[in-house]
């Protein structure tokens, strides 16, 4: 694989559509969020106990070929949930093998993220933080099936996600070197993209690395890397100083856009304060 490969040599019925750019959707395009795909595919309400049934891999399919992109892919940049379940689709096709195989097999399994599954087993439920939604009552936990992979559905503990964060500022060790490097780069840089939207609530975006938002260095900050999301009442933040070794992850369990964007805050000042340039 390569990362200007088109998405549609691994899986040709999302390679083609009623626009022509289709076609030429890369998977650096989808990795920096720049595929032109919109934030969701639009989709009917799912029942109760499975709400998110209907987005399938027809829907993608169906959405490509009845609608234009929002904008020329590598052009502008909108967080894509949708186009990141799309590489979770083509990394899967590349390989023959299901995306949480993968997953296990190349991330979580070696780093020995024993708590970072797709299904929990009865002991880690038990465990399991209880979301709330924005009128503060709890959400019960729901399945997000076999397509919402790329973009979500994991679950992990702080004790994992140190050990993830821990092989991200290894920065310097022959193990993984060229891997590390090619996940930290910068990509697609801000100048002179159209749109640009979705990429600023945790700090602003100068550049894309794959999935990591880049914030170059500005006065005492140093260069971060960072990444937020949000599923069932849950709102979480990691980011990262790759020069400094410095690192934090953060969760709340309610829906509040207004501390989601002030825990990110306080993060990015704190990384500041422990490694000021």
């Amino acid at each position: 694989m390569s990362l200007t490969q088109r998405l549609g040599s691994l899986a040709p019925d999302l390679g083609t559509g009623k626009d022509p750019n289709t076609s030429k959707i890369r998977l650096i395009d989808i990795a920096t969020q720049s595929a032109g795909l919109p934030r969701e595919v639009p989709h009917k309400p799912g029942p109760v106990g499975d709400p998110f049934a209907p987005i399938t891999r027809k829907a993608f399919a169906g959405w490509l070929g009845e609608n234009d992109l929002l904008y020329p892919p590598g052009t502008g940049i909108l967080y894509s949930n949708f186009a990141f379940d799309l590489l979770a689709i083509g990394l899967s096709e590349a390989a023959e093998t299901p995306y949480p195989e993968i997953l296990a097999k190349h991330i979580t399994g070696p780093l020995g993220m024993n708590d970072t599954v797709f299904e929990l087993s009865d002991d880690q439920r038990k465990r399991l933080m209880e979301g709330h939604g924005f009128d503060g009552k709890a959400l019960r936990d729901v399945p997000t099936g076999d397509v919402i992979v790329g973009s979500g559905g994991l679950y992990s503990t702080p004790k994992d996600l140190l050990r993830w964060m821990q092989w991200h500022l290894d920065r310097l060790s022959e193990k993984d070197a060229e891997v590390r490097m090619l996940d930290h780069a910068a990509y697609l840089v801000r100048d002179n993209l159209n749109p640009v939207s979705g990429m600023d609530e945790s700090g602003h975006m100068d550049a894309m690395s794959l999935g990591w938002v880049v914030m170059m260095p500005e006065g005492d900050r140093p260069l971060i890397l960072q990444k937020a999301g949000g599923l069932q009442g849950t709102f979480s933040y990691i980011a990262f100083a790759p020069t400094r070794g410095v690192a934090a992850f953060v969760a709340i369990n309610q829906f509040d856009f207004g501390a989601a964007m002030l825990m990110a805050e306080v993060v990015n000042e704190m990384i500041t304060s422990l490694a000021p340039r």
